[in-house]
Parts: structure tokens; C-alpha cells; sequence
């Protein structure tokens, strides 16, 4: 199951469930389960202190160009932040959103009635990062809303927008200053969600044109082209010659004109109520799916970061140990966890082994025999080795 195409490294379940779900395999003895979760307990205390030191390297970095501190302008600096910031993502397993994932969402079929151009040319920077893939139901309307159909929408778990504006005078300088957002825009804006629908993806941009669908549109001019057609018919033999005026009263003439009229209003007032609705859609669709903001995007960021890293290097220790009957190399038991996660908690994960076996080698807790074959240390000599690095974190004797 290695190399899956198109399956994310995410593992989508949390420390505390796959501890709980490592902890009642059938493999691991009853007296060994309490000292099993001290492993993971230790581990978990030992990467929480990394974390929290690229924590505040990132927010120290972060300072000077965060949006909630109203910086005056762009300050140097950022380009070492966002070096700093790739590594603590790519940690997490975080991937890139590819050019062509975002064509496809700008080309694609929305999953909600609102067709957005995105004004890409005003950033001077923007990356966009996505945290696993899932798919959720959805009940599209079709027929004037007569018609409900359940779809399949593939989503984003997550998705990470890193923003930075060019500066006043690119606005001034290409006449776009009716889209500046004034000092709102100075900084770099971090913006982080949740289950963003792939076609959807423009939704979260900030300055977007919001532009009717062809089938919104023929709703909207349909009460017009009606008009017009009545119209036509009526005073057609006027018109062409084929009629004389006094066919038909005054009152009928003036009557049509007034309906052509209503007709007229009622598509203008309809385009701006779908305009509004629209709007109003991509407002909730943000409320509901925005999980922080700027500088509390680095908290949750580097929180799922250390996350990611214990559930890697503790699956690959219980498995070792706990099957070490299975003589298992890197493949073996590569393909053994992927396996697994899904039976337990039904996802699909590619399962990075190599960073996993990393982890174990640098806590000096794995041994690789010559034929490939792959061994970790007891548990009272794991914690021995964890509790060792913990007393050794800070000596200044």
C-alpha cells in the first residue's frame, strides 16, 4: 500500500484514539499495556517541548508583519518566516495545493450556487497548503429547486492560505485602487479551514467578483426575454407596417409598456437577490469552516505538527515490538500500518515509514539486522532512553 497516488500522509485520527486502539491489539501482554501508554505518554511530552520551542521561534518571527498587531507596512523578514514555516508543515504533513488543483477548482462546478473570479495579481505572495482529503454527502437542488439529488463532495480536511498584498502604490500604479483594502492589507495574513470543498476553493480568497452561472443567468433574464417576446407580438404589425395604430388602444399599448417594465425590474431586483444570496453563502461557508487566523494559525499548525510526528513514531514502535514475530522490514511494515488504520478507523493513509523509522533511530530505540529485518529496544529500555533525553534537556551545571 506504499506510494498510494493521491492519498494524503494525514493521519486523520487522534493521539488519544490510536493510543487507545495500539493498547487492545491482541499482541500486547495485559501487564505491558500500562507501560505501552507510558511510551506514548513519554513521547508525546518529548515532542510537545520541540513543539513548543519552533512555536516561538515562528511566533517571534511572526511579529512584526501579523495583522492583528496593525504593522504600518511589510517589514523584512518574511521570506525567513515562511522557510521556517514550510519545515514545520511539511513535519505535519501538509502538501502543497498544485496550480493545477486550482485551476480545476476555478474551472470546476461549484458544489454551491456562486461562481467567484479571483484577483490573483494583487498578491505579492500566496501559497496554499491542504491536511488530508475526505468525502462528505451533499444535497444538490436542481429544477427551479423541485429536484433534490444527494452528491458525493470531495473535500480538503483542511486547507491553509498564506496572503500577503502588494503594497498601495501597485494599486495606484494599475488603477485598481477601488479593490485596496487600505491598512487591512498590510502584513501577512494567515487563514486556516476546514472541509473546503476542492471546487470550491475560491471561496476563501478575500477579494474575489462574484459572477452568476449560465443557468442563473437565463433565470434571471427569462422574465425580460418574455417581456420583450409579448411585446413583439403585439405591436409587431405596428411596427412593420402591417397594422394601423388605431388597432390597438391606447390603454393596451400603455398597459404592455407597464408589464415590459415590471418585467424589467423584477429580473434587475431578481439578479440582485441571487447576487445577495450568493454573498450571503460564501459568508456562512466561511464563518462555519474558518478554524483560526494569523498568529493562532501557528498554534493549531505546529499542535498538528507534533501530533502527526508521535502518532508516527509510536505506531511505528508498537508494531515492532508488539509483532516483532513478523521480522518485518520497511515495506512489510509500512503496508502492516497503512493496513491497519484502515480497519480501525476506515481512512486511507499513506504512511510516511521512513520519517517514522527516523524518529526511532535518532531516540536510539531501532536496529536494523543486515537482511533488512527491523527490531526495536524493550519498553523498560525505551523509557529508560526517553526518560534519560527528558533529564538531559536543560544541564547548566
Amino acid at each position: 500500500m506504499a506510494d498510494l497516488e493521491g492519498v494524503s500522509y494525514f493521519i486523520p485520527v487522534s493521539r488519544a484514539r490510536v493510543r487507545q486502539a495500539v493498547l487492545d491489539l491482541p499482541g500486547l501482554k495485559e501487564e505491558e499495556k500500562e507501560a505501552m501508554g507510558n511510551v506514548a505518554e513519554m513521547m508525546e511530552a518529548l515532542w510537545h517541548h520541540r513543539a513548543h520551542s519552533t512555536q516561538e521561534r515562528l511566533k517571534a518571527l511572526y511579529e512584526d508583519f501579523d495583522p492583528f498587531e496593525h504593522p504600518e507596512e511589510t517589514v523584512g523578514g518574511v521570506d525567513e518566516f515562511l522557510e521556517v514555516f514550510d519545515d514545520v508543515l511539511q513535519d505535519g504533513n501538509w502538501e502543497p495545493i498544485s496550480d493545477q488543483e486550482l485551476q480545476d477548482a476555478l474551472e470546476g462546478e461549484d458544489v454551491f450556487p456562486i461562481s467567484l473570479d479571483v484577483r490573483f495579481d494583487e498578491f505579492a505572495k500566496m501559497r496554499l497548503y491542504k491536511l488530508g482529503e475526505h468525502r462528505f454527502r451533499d444535497i444538490r437542488k436542481s429544477f427551479f429547486g423541485l429536484r433534490k439529488t444527494e452528491i458525493e463532495v470531495d473535500a480538503y480536511d483542511r486547507v491553509l492560505q498564506v496572503v500577503q498584498y502588494n503594497d498601495e502604490a501597485w494599486f495606484q500604479s494599475n488603477k485598481r485602487m477601488k479593490h485596496y483594502p487600505g491598512v487591512l492589507a498590510n502584513g501577512l495574513h494567515l487563514h486556516l479551514f476546514k472541509t473546503v470543498p476542492k471546487l470550491d476553493l475560491e471561496t476563501i480568497f478575500p477579494n474575489t467578483t462574484p459572477n452568476m452561472r449560465t443557468l442563473d443567468r437565463l433565470k434571471i433574464l427569462a422574465p425580460a426575454i418574455a417581456g420583450v417576446v409579448t411585446a413583439g407580438v403585439k405591436f409587431g404589425p405596428i411596427l412593420f407596417g402591417k397594422g394601423e395604430p388605431g388597432d390597438t388602444s391606447l390603454s393596451l399599448v400603455l398597459g404592455t409598456l407597464a408589464g415590459l417594465c415590471t418585467y424589467m425590474l423584477r429580473s434587475y431586483l431578481s439578479y440582485r437577490k441571487t447576487k445577495e444570496s450568493y454573498l450571503a453563502q460564501v459568508s456562512k461557508d466561511l464563518y462555519f469552516k474558518g478554524q483560526a487566523n494569523n498568529s493562532a494559525v501557528l498554534n493549531l499548525v505546529t499542535d498538528l505538527s507534533e501530533e502527526q510526528e508521535v502518532k508516527e513514531a509510536f505506531l511505528a514502535y508498537a508494531f515492532l515490538y508488539i509483532e516483532s514475530d513478523k521480522r518485518y522490514d520497511t515495506e512489510s511494515l509500512d503496508d502492516r500500518i497503512e493496513a491497519w488504520l484502515n480497519e480501525s478507523f476506515d481512512v486511507i493513509v499513506d504512511f510516511e515509514v521512513d520519517d517514522a523509522l527516523g524518529k526511532l533511530e535518532e531516540l536510539k530505540m531501532l536496529q536494523r539486522a543486515e537482511d533488512g529485518t527491523l527490531s526495536v529496544v524493550g519498553i523498560p529500555q525505551a523509557l529508560q532512553i526517553i526518560d534519560e533525553i527528558w533529564d538531559n534537556l536543560y544541564d547548566y551545571s
